[in-house]
């Protein structure tokens, strides 16, 4: 582009040089004939006869005159075809600067959705640390009574901290219903297979875990829709793909014990409506072993996207 403004500039120099010495021959040219005639012919009709003779002077300078104006409209026309090169030149780069910010701003708006999701993730797992449930049951001393010889028992507190809880609460401690408070031993598990699930959701020790499960269901839902995800161009994957990978981030998480007791919460009117659809639609239980559920035949509850996103 600048080698073709240098030809540019160079051939309008030359042009003007050339229009000023056009120019001042005419001038002379008319000026000497002006001045010849006057001195040299006396008689009016001479002066007629001898103008002709100039004629074709006239007419080699009329024709100078259009072609100057050839070259002109010529020089014109490739001053036009720079100055459209010059702004198609500049569209394009304006275009490559509009995809070049377009693609920072996806940057940008990636660095803050993952911020927010590790930040998201680093607080579920701070909830799971500081989980805890005190379990009061009975135990045998190894000592009988001596007079009906039963043996005795005295009551121990066991505390579970972390993911230990739900381990504890889904095989071993006594769990209560919230309406009656009544007691069954075995953990959830053991009333599940023998109560039902509908008899799940009317279990009170398991309250504790509200706060687990609602965070939980917040940061998949996150991922689901939150719309700072978007595909770029070094992209080979699809936007379900890319939210696919964080829920994924997400599962590998879960231990066996959260698995399957998120199984049975989101079989509940808790979590059935909304919990449901994304553990089916992000193959949450692809790790779930299904050897820890209650009745192997739960499995069925639900769509086998749950387990397998290539199901469909």
């Amino acid at each position: 582009m600048c080698k073709d403004k240098l030809n540019n500039e160079e051939t309008k120099s030359r042009l003007w040089i050339w229009i000023i010495i056009a120019i001042v021959g005419v001038i002379a040219m008319w000026g000497l004939s002006w001045w010849g005639i006057n001195k040299f012919i006396d008689e009016p009709t001479n002066q007629g006869t001898f103008g002709d003779m100039f004629g074709a002077v006239n007419a080699l300078f009329s024709g100078l005159a259009f072609a100057g104006l050839i070259v002109t409209l010529l020089y014109q026309k490739e001053e036009l075809k720079l100055q459209r090169e010059e702004l198609k030149e500049t569209r394009n780069e304006l275009n490559a600067q509009k995809l070049e910010f377009q693609e920072q701003n996806k940057t940008m708006k990636r660095q803050r959705f993952e911020n927010t999701f590790f930040n998201m993730l680093s607080l579920q797992q701070e909830i799971v640390t500081k989980l805890s449930y005190t379990w009061k049951h009975k135990q045998k001393t190894g000592k009988r009574n001596l007079i009906s010889g039963a043996y005795e028992y005295d009551f121990v507190e066991s505390k579970y901290m972390g993911r230990e809880v739900f381990e504890a609460l889904y095989n071993e401690t006594d769990v209560k219903l919230k309406d009656s408070y009544q007691s069954y031993n075995g953990g959830i598990k053991s009333i599940i297979k023998n109560k039902g699930i509908v008899e799940f959701e009317n279990i009170y020790d398991i309250s504790n875990l509200d706060h687990y499960f609602r965070h939980l269901y917040r940061l998949f839902k996150y991922v689901d829709s939150s719309p700072l995800i978007t595909k770029t161009k070094d992209d080979n994957k699809d936007e379900y793909e890319e939210r696919y990978d964080y829920a994924c981030i997400i599962r590998s998480q879960l231990s066996d014990y959260e698995l399957v007791m998120l199984f049975y919460n989101c079989l509940t009117a808790n979590g059935r409506a909304k919990f449901k659809p994304l553990i089916e639609k992000y193959s949450i239980f692809n790790n779930l072993r299904e050897e820890l559920l209650a009745n192997s035949e739960h499995k069925k509850l639900y769509a086998e996207t749950a387990y397998d996103k290539c199901a469909e």
